[in-house]
């Protein structure tokens, strides 16, 4: 199962519980031990839910991948989407959605000594909904 797929899954059962009356708690955690990787789940100012996934390579280097999924799918939708790792930015760009209302952006970076505190933030251009993610590796 590809991650994106997965933070589909995640965002729709978020969604899905909140809609019943559910207590949902975002951002959501998960930290894998053995592969030294973060992923974290929170909800957007709107309907939308966002995603932040970081892993270390073998490399050294850092694997980030940020991305949103809007729960009304519609291709072709603009936002401004910026990311820094301990407040240094490595992506400043527009990406559009996809088919199914989602974007993400891949990037593999040199961490910093230490902590690395990676934010991904989102800003969909025709509504002003806006999505912020944070993670620490």
């Amino acid at each position: 199962m590809t991650s994106h797929r997965m933070t589909r899954i995640i965002a729709a059962g978020a969604i899905g519980a909140a809609g019943m009356g559910a207590v949902v708690a975002l951002p959501t955690v998960q930290a894998g031990a053995a592969t030294g990787s973060v992923v974290v789940n929170a909800k957007c100012s709107g309907t939308s839910v966002a995603n932040l996934q970081l892993q270390r390579e073998d490399t050294g280097k850092l694997s980030v991948d940020f991305g949103v999924d809007m729960v009304r799918p519609v291709a072709g939708v603009p936002w401004k989407v910026s990311a820094k790792d301990n407040g240094t930015i490595f992506v400043s760009t527009t990406k559009l959605t996809i088919s199914d209302g989602s974007f993400s952006v891949s990037r593999v970076i040199l961490p910093a000594a230490g902590t690395n505190k990676v934010v991904g933030h989102a800003v969909n251009t025709r509504t002003g909904e806006t999505c912020t993610v944070t993670g620490s590796i």
